[in-house]
């Protein structure tokens, strides 16, 4: 695909088809980098902006072709002008909002190559964006030109537009002049004036050519509406989903101060981004979306809301904080024990708020009702023990859902690390096994309750099937690419998440271009001590800064500031 040849056999091997099914993944994931990338510069109006210029547009479109023909011939002509020139007004505005407004400030450069660099689908989907957004000004142009030689005159008019546009972002050093642009532009310009052309021809002649012209020209208009609004659909979600999970949902506050381990003082910075640590300054990165994620123990088979009796809503069985970073493109997950010992809200039988107390983080969700406010307070929880770092996201599933979700990726294979021939025959210990159904909830939620710290093993194995189930769930999105959505509305009475569509448009577009490893999964530094009835588990604080000032910091490379 890179190279743009692409030749198949006559037959196809099992090989053959997994190559195509990659091929397949790497083309979607190409259009969602490319559609992406348009996205994102639009982002710099408000979308109120653009649903005012549309329903201008529209407006203006509808006097144009329904209301003026009923006028006198000198007014039509009048009202006619007046309607195409506040469209081309609108849309001018619109295209000089975009690309400069759109641009970071201080970039400035001449670019010109037209053909050099990668050709991949997502530098396609970009340069059709911007052929397409140009087709329309070039209609507005064709329609407004007057006199002999219409057609040629306009091309000059867009080519200067476009120029004019490049020339500005070089001079107010707000984008590059890209002479590909101002080529791919002009062509886009010159498509919509070769449009108006064959429209006034078609509608010049009463023959049967003339008359499937014209229901070919109105189908492509048609279609040309369709894919706008469905870009605007996706341009919309995607935005507003990033705007939503930009959200910190978490009521902590941000408890992060500067220190050395020596004990010594830290400089302290004004800036409440940075933090001093070990004698470098590091400040908080905001290219992050934090999700927490956790695994549910209910004695049902379903997640149900519970609101008569605070404390017997189930625990949290499972938690893993997944950390996305943007700007590295990596995912980062950090396994938490259930049995940590940290600050969590406590509540009476009847649900009266007693003030918070030291206890095992799992319990914070049985005091919700065992939904949105039990994850409310998860998040709470974690997000206290990190800190107050910020989170943006959560998603709970039932355990019992573990085994489904396996089989829809078609089995986790693991090795088993210890003897487990007690829960299945199949798991002896150094057994490689396909887990398929109830055995992927049996090698996931299984600990001996009789050993002391078993959970510890558990999170073990958790990892283990963890990473191995990433690898298999991408291979089977490769296979089918409608995996995701058919089990996200399979699992709805098994999860609670307040991920809406629009957050999980935007969620999806960003994890396309992510990686994660083995390496990738974490788990915090603590002691475990039997106490009076369970395990606990204390975390090391020095460790647990650390891995906060690593995961949601970067390193300042200019001077610090004095103390």
């Amino acid at each position: 695909l890179q190279s743009g040849r692409l030749s198949l056999p006559a037959r196809l091997t099992p090989n053959d088809l997994c190559y195509l099914q990659a091929a397949a993944c790497l083309v979607l994931t190409s259009i969602s980098r490319g559609l992406e990338a348009v996205s994102t510069p639009l982002g710099v109006l408000p979308d109120m902006v653009y649903a005012a210029a549309a329903a201008s547009f529209l407006l203006l479109l509808i006097v144009y072709v329904f209301v003026t023909p009923s006028w006198r011939e000198k007014k039509r002509k009048r009202g006619r002008a007046i309607c195409v020139w506040l469209m081309f007004a609108i849309y001018v505005l619109l295209i000089l909002a975009v690309t400069i407004l759109g641009k970071r400030s201080g970039d400035s450069a001449v670019d010109m190559g037209i053909f050099t660099g990668s050709w991949m689908l997502e530098t396609l989907v970009k340069v059709a964006a911007g052929t397409v957004a140009f087709v329309p000004l070039g209609a507005l142009i064709m329609i407004l030109m007057k006199g002999k030689y219409q057609a040629a005159k306009s091309m000059g008019a867009s080519f200067a537009l476009a120029l004019c546009v490049e020339i500005l972002q070089l001079v107010l050093k707000t984008g590059v002049f890209d002479l590909g642009n101002l080529l791919f532009h002009t062509i886009g310009a010159g498509i919509g004036i070769v449009f108006v052309i064959v429209w006034k021809y078609a509608f010049s002649r009463k023959s049967a050519f003339s008359y499937a012209m014209r229901l070919m020209l109105s189908i492509l208009i048609v279609l040309m509406l369709l894919e706008t609004a469905a870009f605007g659909a996706y341009h919309v979600l995607r935005t507003t989903g990033q705007e939503h999970m930009d959200e910190n949902i978490s009521v902590a506050e941000n408890q992060m101060i500067s220190k050395n381990t020596d004990g010594s003082d830290a400089k302290v910075s004004s800036d409440p981004d940075v933090i001093w640590y070990n004698g470098k300054a590091y400040r908080y990165n905001h290219d992050l979306v934090t999700m927490l994620v956790m695994g549910i123990d209910q004695e049902s088979d379903t997640i149900e809301e519970k609101d008569d009796v605070s404390g017997e809503s189930g625990q949290a069985d499972t938690i893993f904080l997944m950390v996305m970073d943007k700007s590295k493109d990596e995912i980062k997950m950090i396994s938490i024990s259930r049995d940590t010992m940290t600050q969590i809200k406590t509540f009476d039988y009847k649900g009266n708020y007693l003030g918070k107390s030291k206890n095992h983080l799992g319990l914070a969700y049985s005091f919700g009702d065992g939904k949105v406010t039990s994850c409310q307070y998860m998040v709470d929880a974690v997000s206290n023990l990190f800190y107050g770092m910020p989170i943006n996201g959560y998603v709970a599933l039932n355990m019992n859902a573990v085994g489904m979700i396996n089989d829809a990726v078609g089995g986790v294979t693991v090795t088993v690390p210890e003897d487990m021939t007690q829960v299945d025959p199949s798991f002896a210990e150094g057994a490689t096994v396909t887990l398929t159904g109830d055995q992927a909830l049996k090698f996931t939620r299984y600990r001996d309750t009789e050993k002391d710290f078993s959970n510890n093993s558990r999170m073990e194995r958790q990892k283990q099937y963890l990473v191995n189930f990433m690898g298999q769930a991408v291979k089977a999105m490769k296979a089918d690419m409608g995996l995701p959505v058919s089990l996200y509305q399979s699992l709805t009475d098994d999860m609670v998440t307040n991920l809406s569509l629009d957050r999980s448009v935007y969620l999806a577009t960003e994890a396309m271009d992510m990686h994660f490893t083995a390496d990738g999964i974490v788990s915090l530094k603590a002691k475990s001590k039997k106490g009076s009835v369970y395990d606990e588990v204390y975390v090391d604080d020095d460790a647990l800064y650390d891995l906060i000032i690593q995961t949601f910091y970067t390193e300042e490379q200019s001077e610090g500031e004095s103390k």
